[in-house]
């Protein structure tokens, strides 16, 4: 296997970078946004980009030479595309911003088609392609005869290409009321991540955008690869980079912020810098990389044929009135059991002047970096999937530097650092925050020691920094707290004592701790098993939100546990409960529809497409029951298929479900060897490109 690790090991690196978003007939705010984003994020990489706003019918040729010229013949090539796309009689349509809706045909006839882009690279037989489509959004063309919404599954043909879409075949992706879609900032995070190759990077993506979204937006990749190739290597960057701070001395902002600003194609950021840090030891270096930054940008990423004229990578992106309209303001993105109502995240893009008032006290840093679980917090938040990174890390560097010891700002910026995966650095400043008794990074820092993160587990380190946020009222650490003692985390086992810390928290209405207390007499953990209470609580929690309880609420229903059965009522919480992005809940609404019950007929289609999603979204069971679907032909038209089966045995094998390896084994027996050895190769890709 070859292996590319690194921009200075003489291969060549080029990207193509598109953002469509004036369209008239349904303007879009963020694909500019986003490919803004992504071309500096890939200069920063190395890649010799060239950005293209607003493509239009007339430069559909011109883009097809730019591909031609400027990716084929690359060792790493990389086209990324955001827009509006369709799919029409299973082929992916590119949408240009002037692209005409008064018929399908017209739709047609303008649209660029995808495989007409994967042509010109498929075969070349140098180095790796690779196209993203950050494409899926909803479209009000798909509601034309035979156009659909979303993307097919597309062939990426002979050549060493890959094909990253950023939802699954046939589903919508979110735009995003954020500066940027949940893919391109999830993309963008990635790319900076050290040492990820090609698949550790999309398997990430993939995670964080589950999380972002809810589990409603799962990306997908297609194609495969042989060649290594990793986007930023660790240790290049280590000698340049401060190291974690030893006992009495102090890590500065200024040094965390060079080591990602460093190799910023932005002039601004170099000036911004020297302005803010004049003592700083970089700023001499920040000073000149400013002017040289400036003319070098004069000479690259510029390109000009026909009607296709690039972008320089540090303009901001243009916009218009429709792009203005639709961006005035935008909803802070939030996903899971603790998400709140949109209603309360809608926020103006522009603050009112007011004495005292939120313009005063809101800083950027607070927009793209405020946790949603903080308490303290000066705007709704955003869920972790979805912070921005690169902008976000500027943004928190900046302010807190303006006001050093401002805890709510050491703990935003510790959070940014640790979703780059900078976990000393993160460590470094909750602590600072939490020794002026800020809740929220204490909550982290006691994260941080119970899963591992930058450090050994350390259940003791943990429960000390939640019991200090439990004196500070902080209802996510007291919950935490009694799942210590239900667990035997850091205290020995006392499942009573924990009982009290979750009653603790629920009293204050924190629906994560109400759901537990319901598990927890469900179960008989703690307390006397009594489903009836369990499911009342189960209702208070779904009630408020909380996706987890609604699932289960659902089953008590379908099941008659603890309230009278009624199966409609249980499936109708089951699917709410999957829109909401609940991984559970299409596994156990399947079997509604696998077996039909109290009126809801059998609806094996149904029940194949929750189980797929129920997958998709990392419940291992689901593959168990896909593969005994597929085994007993209940999910095949009644014909079984050997093959779908043993694949999904195979991959719940992997994934570890119960069970799963006499049922594979079982099916494997019934399949020739070279059909097995195909099937676990075609597994083995599965998991090297998504992951779980």
């Amino acid at each position: 296997m070859q292996i590319f690790a690194s921009a200075a090991q003489a291969e060549r690196r080029a990207a193509i970078v598109v953002g469509n978003g004036e369209y008239k007939f349904a303007p879009l705010t963020n694909p500019k946004n986003d490919a803004k984003l992504i071309a500096s994020t890939l200069t920063e990489l190395g890649f010799d980009v060239l950005l293209f706003y607003d493509v239009n019918k007339a430069a559909g040729k011109d883009l097809q030479d730019a591909i031609r010229k400027h990716l084929v013949g690359a060792d790493m090539a990389v086209l990324y595309y955001a827009g509006h796309a369709v799919q029409y009689k299973g082929q992916n349509l590119l949408l240009p911003v002037d692209v005409r809706t008064g018929s399908v045909k017209q739709v047609v006839d303008d649209a660029i088609a995808l495989n007409t882009l994967i042509d010109i690279v498929k075969d070349d037989p140098v180095g790796i392609k690779l196209i993203i489509l950050d494409a899926c959004r909803t479209n009000p063309v798909a509601t034309e005869e035979g156009l659909q919404q979303g993307l097919a599954n597309t062939e990426s043909g002979t050549g060493q290409v890959l094909i990253a879409f950023a939802t699954s075949a046939g589903e919508v992706a979110y735009d995003g009321t954020g500066v940027n879609s949940p893919y391109s900032s999830a993309l963008a995070n990635a790319f900076l991540q050290p040492n990820l190759d090609i698949y550790d990077t999309f398997r990430t993506v993939r995670g964080d955008v589950r999380m972002a979204t809810g589990g409603s937006q799962i990306p997908w990749i297609t194609g495969s690869i042989e060649t290594k190739f990793i986007f930023r290597t660790g240790d290049a960057s280590a000698a340049q980079e401060p190291a974690a701070p030893q006992a009495g001395s102090e890590l500065t902002v200024d040094e965390v912020l060079w080591a990602f600003i460093r190799e910023s194609p932005d002039p601004e950021d170099f000036a911004r810098f020297a302005s803010v840090f004049p003592n700083s030891k970089y700023a001499p270096e920040a000073k000149s990389r400013s002017s040289v930054k400036v003319a070098e940008l004069n000479q690259r990423g510029l390109y000009i044929n026909g009607a296709l004229a690039s972008t320089a990578i540090s303009a901001p992106p243009p916009a218009d009135a429709n792009t203005e309209a639709a961006g005035e303001e935008f909803v802070f993105q939030q996903a899971g059991e603790r998400a709140v109502s949109e209603t309360f995240r809608v926020w103006p893009r522009k603050l009112p002047d007011t004495a005292h008032g939120m313009k005063a006290m809101v800083s950027d840093c607070d927009l793209y970096a405020a946790d949603p679980n903080d308490p303290q917090r000066a705007v709704p938040g955003v869920t972790n999937g979805m912070v921005n990174v690169r902008d976000g890390l500027r943004a928190c560097a900046f302010a807190l530097a303006a006001d050093l010891t401002n805890p709510r700002l050491q703990f935003q910026l510790g959070r940014v650092l640790e979703i780059a995966g900078r976990y000393d650095w993160a460590e470094h400043f909750y602590a600072l925050a939490g020794r002026q008794q800020y809740s929220a990074a204490l909550v982290n820092l006691g994260y941080l020691a119970r899963v591992g993160l930058g450090r050994e587990v350390d259940y003791d380190r943990a429960l000390d920094f939640y019991m200090q946020a439990s004196a500070l009222g902080n209802l996510r650490a007291r919950t935490n707290v009694g799942s210590a003692y239900i667990k035997g985390q850091g205290v020995p086992k006392n499942p009573e004592e924990g009982i009290l810390w979750y009653r603790l928290a629920a009293s204050s209405g924190w629906t994560n701790a109400i759901t537990a207390l319901g598990d927890s007499y469900n179960r008989g953990v703690g307390v006397g098993k009594d489903p009836v209470e369990a499911a009342k609580l189960y209702a208070a929690a779904s009630d408020a939100g909380q996706i987890d309880a609604m699932a289960n609420l659902g089953r008590a229903y379908v099941g008659g546990s603890g309230v009278d059965k009624d199966v409609r009522r249980g499936l109708d919480l089951m699917l709410r409960a999957t829109d909401m992005g609940n991984q559970y809940a299409p596994y156990f609404a399947a079997r509604v529809f696998l077996k039909g019950d109290d009126g809801v007929p059998v609806d094996s289609v149904r029940a194949l497409s929750l189980l797929e999603l129920s997958a998709r979204r990392g419940f291992e069971d689901a593959y168990l029951d896909l593969a005994k679907g597929y085994r007993d032909g209940s999910l095949s038209g009644g014909k079984p298929d050997l093959r779908l089966a043993y694949f999904n045995a195979a991959l719940a094998v992997r994934f570890k479900a119960d069970n799963a390896e006499e049922i594979k084994n079982a099916i494997g027996d019934r399949l020739k060897a070279d059909a097995r050895k195909k099937i676990d190769a075609d597994v083995e890709l599965f998991i090297q490109q998504n992951g779980k």
